[in-house]
């Protein structure tokens, strides 16, 4: 089957002291004196540039994520990311694994930046919903994390209405009162862009995301669990009357290519041990607080076999790589593996993470390219285009193929000029046409 190839990098700033070594912290408190302006641009250029290069060689979409208040991602607003992106790319889509409803106070500022952004790309967006973890919401101080659920699901329903109604419409929920929700600008894809959700295995996320059709992304875990997460998604998908295809599901792997698979481990173990050991590593009542998870989620989470039932951080190169955490190796064995995971998942789509944290600039790109000319056209038909490629995901490249689609406004522009009367500011300026609107 066909597969989509969506690039993500972290964008972290990695010159940080081993997690182990600073008592009691999650890096939501690591002192930011440790961060060096100069580094960081340094840093944040190449996490760009190298998105921007996704489109050159040949991805079908380039994803950002919003972090907060730590090392984990210089990137505190995904939708600030991704706006930079669709200026610096033509037709690849973007996606932003962000925002964080719980993150705004309305969200309508939601609705607002995600439209906005939408109309700026042309309509390449990707809209990521997570519901975040516990960190996001100590660096905001927007809510009580107990909330976070319920209030998550409510500034979706809101949006989403937004979206779709007409306005002004007044909203009286539990967590939000909007007196007049009135969307402007609205998205340029009707009457919404895609929607993928990150979770890592909630009942009531999947759930909700078979009800609205939307792309499951199955988060960073174990095979076992990934497969136990999908299943979940269809059984939940049935109940509303379908069976999602491989094009709602969608895998996220750490993938490092190099010439021969013995090379690969050199290069990527001390990335990919540096980040399950210090970014993706947290104490357990930071990343979820009381309240964040239902008992039965997080009874699933805790269990053997579950989401994060050990400390990612023990675990060594041989269990990352045996249990699917990563894919690392030659260009055959990752086409081997990666074709034995999407199979095994029914994915359509794959998030390929390529920075594990720490990785320089270079070694992505040499890997990158590997994947690109060596590994993707074995999962694509003949010719090895991207989606964008086949199909132009943007309504219109220039203004003048918008000039053909655009209708004649019903409202035009319109001013009183004394002894005139009410014109069309726009012929207005012309003798002949400074005449006054009929009624």
């Amino acid at each position: 089957m066909s597969l989509e190839f969506h690039l993500f990098n972290y964008g972290a700033y990695p010159d940080i002291p081993l997690y182990d070594e600073v008592e009691n912290t999650s890096y939501i408190d690591l002192p930011n004196e440790l961060f060096d302006p100069v580094r960081g641009k340094w840093y944040l250029d190449s996490y760009l540039d190298t998105l921007v290069f996704g489109e050159k060689l040949g991805f079908d979409g380039i994803h950002t994520t919003t972090q907060m208040g730590g090392p984990v991602g210089m990137t505190p607003s995904a939708n600030l990311t991704a706006a930079y992106l669709a200026a610096k790319t033509e037709r690849i889509k973007i996606g932003t694994l962000g925002p964080i409803l719980n993150v705004f106070q309305n969200p309508m500022r939601a609705a607002e930046e995600i439209a906005l952004l939408d109309q700026l790309s042309g309509g390449r967006l990707i809209v990521g919903l997570p519901m975040g973890h516990g960190m996001n919401y100590h660096s905001a101080a927007t809510m009580n994390p107990a909330f976070a659920r319920e209030r998550y699901w409510e500034g979706h329903d809101l949006m989403r209405k937004a979206f779709m109604d007409p306005g002004p419409f007044e909203w009286q929920g539990e967590h939000f009162h909007v007196p007049y929700a009135n969307l402007w600008p609205k998205p340029l894809q009707q009457p919404y862009p895609e929607v993928w959700i990150p979770a890592a295995g909630s009942k009531l996320t999947l759930e909700k995301c078979a009800e609205f059709h939307y792309t499951y992304q199955a988060l960073f875990s174990p095979r076992r669990v990934l497969k136990r997460n999908v299943d979940t998604f269809r059984r939940a998908s049935e109940k509303f009357g379908y069976t999602p295809g491989p094009d709602q599901v969608a895998a996220v792997v750490f993938i490092h290519v190099a010439e021969t698979d013995a090379q690969a481990r050199l290069e990527a173990e001390p990335h990919l041990l540096f980040l399950m050991q210090n970014i993706n590593r947290s104490r357990q009542p930071d990343a979820f607080p009381p309240g964040h998870f239902s008992v039965e989620s997080l009874r699933g989470f805790m269990t053997k076999g579950g989401y994060r039932d050990r400390d990612i951080g023990d675990m060594a190169f041989e269990e990352m790589t045996e249990e699917g955490w990563a894919i690392v190796g030659s260009p055959q064995t990752v086409v081997d593996k990666l074709g034995l995971l999407v199979d095994e998942l029914g994915a359509g789509k794959l998030i390929h993470v390529a920075d594990f944290g720490a990785m320089p600039n270079w070694l992505i790109r040499k890997s990158l390219t590997l994947m690109s000319e060596e590994v993707i056209p074995h999962f694509r038909g003949p010719g090895g285009r991207p989606v964008w490629a086949e199909a132009d995901p943007r309504t219109a490249p220039t203004h003048a193929e918008y000039g053909a689609l655009r209708t004649e406004t019903k409202t035009p522009p319109k001013a009183r000029i004394p002894d005139v009367g009410v014109v069309d500011v726009r012929t207005a300026h012309v003798e002949d046409l400074r005449k006054p609107l009929r009624a």
